[in-house]
């Protein structure tokens, strides 16, 4: 038996056991190109809440993916990336237009699909904004919430419509819960009974 397990069963043993195992990353990361996180890419998942979006821009971060989420003022709603493709700059600070979003800093036009309208600064014959499109995602709203696919184009699904969702006198609330841990231990936490007794049966 090594000195540290000998150690760690005595009190006052911090020092022995200090060291925290690496997360499990095929389990707990969902970035882009992680076994989990191309799972939930190829559904849809809700980003924002229907009434945070309005006259601003909100910026999100999902599976590790830095986005902007916003409304054009024709009502049409875009899920990009969050950094302008021309500089870099946050569109975030973006200024929603009657189509599309542009960039506060040169004012790059970008519709909610990221196709490139206008590129001010760029010569009258400029073919830059058609050689590129910017970063953007599918986007719907649905009983309050903003929801995006985050996957292949190719492989979209359709929207699930779940019965429970349309039930007559069945009024939907949406909200959202920031919630700091991965989506593992958020399903692994709701199965847990020990966990629903302890704090939740005295609520």
């Amino acid at each position: 038996m090594s000195v540290q397990a000998v150690e760690s069963k005595r009190a006052y043993s911090g020092y022995h056991v200090r060291d925290v195992p690496e997360d499990d990353w095929e389990l707990a990361h969902t970035g882009p190109n992680t076994p989990l996180g191309e799972y939930f890419r190829k559904r849809w998942n809700p980003v924002a809440l229907s009434s945070q979006v309005t006259e601003l821009p909100v910026a999100v971060r999902i599976m590790g993916e830095d986005l902007v989420v916003f409304r054009d003022k024709s009502g049409n709603v875009g899920v990009l990336h969050r950094h302008c493709s021309h500089r870099g700059t946050s569109l975030e600070y973006g200024i929603p237009s009657e189509r599309g979003i542009r960039c506060c800093y040169h004012g790059w036009l970008f519709d909610i699909d990221g196709r490139i309208l206008e590129t001010p600064g760029e010569p009258p014959d400029s073919k830059l904004k058609d050689s590129f499109v910017h970063g953007a995602y599918p986007a719907l709203e649905y009983k309050g919430l903003i929801f995006t696919y985050l996957g292949p184009p190719d492989e979209k699904p359709d929207f699930p419509i779940y019965g429970v969702f349309e039930l007559p006198d069945n009024k939907l609330v949406p909200y959202s819960t920031h919630t700091p841990c991965n989506s593992l231990q958020v399903h692994e936490n709701g199965i847990d009974p020990v966990h629903a007794v302890l704090p939740h049966g005295r609520v």
